[in-house]
């Protein structure tokens, strides 16, 4: 198939455009001018999501165009979602599990998005409407990136011990990110059109990865010290969320091979691969001061840290 990955430099598309070349498919990947540089292996086609205009005639003719890129806003977003829809080309968008509420929740479950969430659900419908796919992954860890490498390892490194937010206990939904690009690929090839499908491995108490990354030692951080901090972010974390993706593996056979964060803290906090490490090398000083500073970071630079779009 003639694919084209939007997000390819970020955490989530770079794995994602790196499995669709190596099982055999033609990738092309929207390139913003002045952007991170792409492997020479996929084509390069000009294009930015700040600017839906030109967002049609960039990803027409693919067999799948495949949104891994990070939010902007909710006016930008929706724009630029209809500009591809308008394309003609089958659409396959990440969403994640901060558009669902709070407990058992499932692929069938109506959204009740967390505000830092609040305009997905309404891009989900008009993607699911126009026959495309919708991805939510849980939290993205593994290969160096994703929040759990960019905020929580960050603080575990400043305290001296793990860190998680608010009272212990909360949930959520986790997948590796090698895991997750594999269903990226099931769902581009095999899925029905019109149809929304989960990324979660496992359900983990955050403070258990706390515990982890402190080597057993785990501290609450006060919701009102995270807010100042973090934002609306520091609210989601307190959200405790039970994700199923038993449909998905069940309709798209997938089968995720990282099924224990807890066990292998290790992989939280592994090096990058050597196929994007240079451009996390290049980003790492401006995100971890970022993320030390009150106020650094804009909240929609969170979003996508938080689903591991961007600022990995």
């Amino acid at each position: 198939m003639k694919i084209l990955i939007i997000g390819a430099s970020g955490y989530i598309g770079s794995h994602v455009a790196a499995v669709f070349a190596d099982a055999g498919h033609e990738v092309s990947a929207l390139h913003r001018p002045g952007g991170a540089p792409l492997p020479a292996r996929y084509g390069h086609v000009t294009g930015n999501l700040a600017e839906p205009g030109a967002l049609t005639a960039a990803a027409a003719g693919y067999d799948r165009v495949i949104h891994a890129g990070a939010p902007i806003d909710d006016g930008t977003d929706r724009a630029g979602t209809e500009a591809l829809l308008a394309s003609g080309s089958p659409l396959l968008y990440t969403t994640g599990a901060a558009v669902l509420g709070a407990g058992a929740q499932d692929e069938d479950s109506p959204a009740d998005p967390h505000p830092i969430a609040a305009g997905r659900p309404a891009i989900e419908q008009s993607v699911l409407r126009a026959g495309g796919w919708v991805i939510r992954p849980g939290m993205v860890y593994g290969d160096g990136g994703g929040l759990v490498h960019g905020l929580l390892t960050t603080k575990a490194a400043e305290r001296g011990t793990g860190v998680y937010i608010g009272p212990p206990g909360t949930r959520w939904p986790v997948v590796h990110i090698d895991d997750l690009a594999a269903l990226y690929l099931a769902v581009a090839s095999r899925a029905t059109p019109g149809t929304i499908w989960h990324g979660a491995s496992e359900t983990v108490r955050l403070d258990a990865i706390a515990a982890a990354l402190g080597r057993g030692q785990a501290a609450s951080w006060p919701v009102p010290e995270a807010r100042a901090e973090l934002g609306l972010l520091a609210d989601l974390f307190t959200r405790d969320q039970d994700v199923s993706a038993a449909k998905t593996r069940a309709a798209l056979g997938w089968a995720p091979a990282f099924t224990s964060i807890a066990k292998y803290p290790h992989r939280l906090t592994t090096a990058p691969s050597r196929r994007i490490s240079r451009r996390r090398r290049s980003c790492r000083a401006e995100r971890q001061g970022a993320l030390r500073a009150r106020h650094q970071c804009s909240l929609t630079q969170f979003i996508g840290l938080w689903a591991g779009l961007r600022w990995s």
